[in-house]
């Protein structure tokens, strides 16, 4: 696990996983996701935690590419999931298009 403080960041190297339920869990978990909600994120990208998920909101004009700026926010999400040593479970993960457009776009 690793933390950055004002002395820099500290690496801890994790055995196991916390136990759900645990008293310390909560804690060490506000922790991971306030880092990855802190990130510097692009305008068009809001994000969002609820209990242990994460919601990205991508804001996207039809127009130009949203499946390039889709596919660059989830990029970053993973990259900071990866930092962390979280794994993003692909079953759960959904997405929802709201647009005018006839066909929408394939997003991988």
């Amino acid at each position: 696990m690793t933390l950055l403080t004002s002395q820099g960041r500290a690496t801890k190297d994790k055995k196991q996983g916390c136990p759900q339920g645990s008293c310390s869990g909560l804690a060490l978990w506000n922790l991971v996701a306030n880092e990855i909600l802190n990130q510097v994120w692009p305008d068009n990208v809001h994000i969002q935690a609820f209990a242990d998920d994460f919601v990205l909101v991508i804001e996207a004009d039809t127009n130009k590419n949203p499946v390039e700026n889709t596919q660059s926010a989830i990029t970053q999400f993973s990259f900071c999931c990866s930092e962390n040593e979280l794994a993003i479970s692909t079953e759960k993960t959904n997405y929802i298009l709201f647009s005018k457009m006839v066909r929408s776009p394939k997003i991988t």
